[in-house]
């Protein structure tokens, strides 16, 4: 009993952590202060009950059957999401639903909640999830952008929209490592899958316990993993520039926020948002399940 109340407040964290995201301003990225022309942020907010959903089916799923059922509780959120608002959370959705998968495995294993604990079990989930959940994470794609993360064929693997894609991932016993291994390269999101969630509950969760609240907290671990991770499309627009300009921002610099807000007016850092959006799920689960103080969104309420 004491292990589902685990994955239901987790489930509730990975709610609420997606409405942080659209509260929190950052450049490039919508929000329900500045939303962004081609993403309105209603969409963070119907995101909101597909991440309970799919956090609550993929604790549950490891906690009582299989760490590998996970990516189906993603991709029916995915669909659902898809049809509805498009793609307003893909990244974190998988983020979440992974380690909410390796919670429910930690707790069947005995290891507890601890961030160490969920940290190395979510390598076994990712482990356990073969050729299936890879073919599972290409379908996701295609619902939502087939171009996207189009570029893991560089490492000879199928192209997110070939027409025989998923066969080939079948064919040649492409497992979720290896395919996630591979976007690695370029992708935040899945090297943060692929590394033991070393980015978001590594990194970005010690920022966020830092600040005396979440805007605060959210805005300087994006302004960091941004500068040292780097995001692909933001390469594209603005190259190097963008990496110099996000640690400053990150060290309270207000002119070097202000010249990311002008660059990057229609693209922002998408994949680094996915990650904290993972860090904050687990600040809250921790607050929901009673080990911290209530945590507040503006340092000024």
């Amino acid at each position: 009993m004491a292990e589902e109340l685990a994955c239901q407040s987790l489930a509730r964290a990975c709610a609420a952590a997606v409405v942080v995201d659209a509260a929190v301003p950052r450049p490039g990225l919508s929000s329900f202060q500045r939303p962004r022309r081609d993403l309105d942020p209603l969409g963070f907010a119907g995101l909101a009950p597909l991440a309970y959903e799919a956090c609550l089916c993929s604790c549950l799923g490891a906690l009582h059957g299989s760490a590998s059922d996970w990516v189906e509780c993603w991709l029916s959120s995915v669909g659902a999401m898809a049809t509805s608002w498009g793609n307003p959370g893909l990244g974190s959705l998988f983020l979440l639903s992974l380690q909410a998968a390796a919670l429910g495995l930690s707790l069947r294993r005995g290891r507890g909640d601890s961030v160490e604990a969920v940290m190395a079990s979510s390598r076994i989930v990712v482990d356990e999830s073969g050729v299936e959940a890879a073919v599972a994470f290409y379908r996701g794609l295609q619902l939502v952008s087939p171009r996207y993360l189009a570029r893991i064929s560089w490492s000879g693997l199928p192209e997110v929209d070939g027409r025989h894609s998923l066969e080939m991932l079948r064919e040649a016993r492409v497992t979720l490592r290896a395919l996630l291994e591979a976007a690695s390269l370029y992708d935040p999101v899945s090297r943060d899958a692929v590394s033991f969630m070393a980015l978001s509950l590594g990194m970005v969760l010690p920022i966020l316990r830092e600040e005396d609240c979440l805007e605060r907290g959210v805005r300087r671990a994006t302004y960091t993993l941004a500068g040292l991770e780097g995001d692909l499309l933001l390469s594209r627009k603005a190259g190097s520039i963008c990496s110099e300009l996000w640690l400053r921002a990150a060290e309270g610099d207000r002119r070097a926020e202000k010249e990311l807000w002008r660059v990057l007016e229609s693209t922002g850092p998408g994949s680094i948002a996915d990650v904290v959006v993972n860090a904050v799920a687990r600040l809250l689960y921790e607050y929901l399940h009673g080990s911290m103080l209530a945590p507040r969104l503006f340092c000024h309420a």
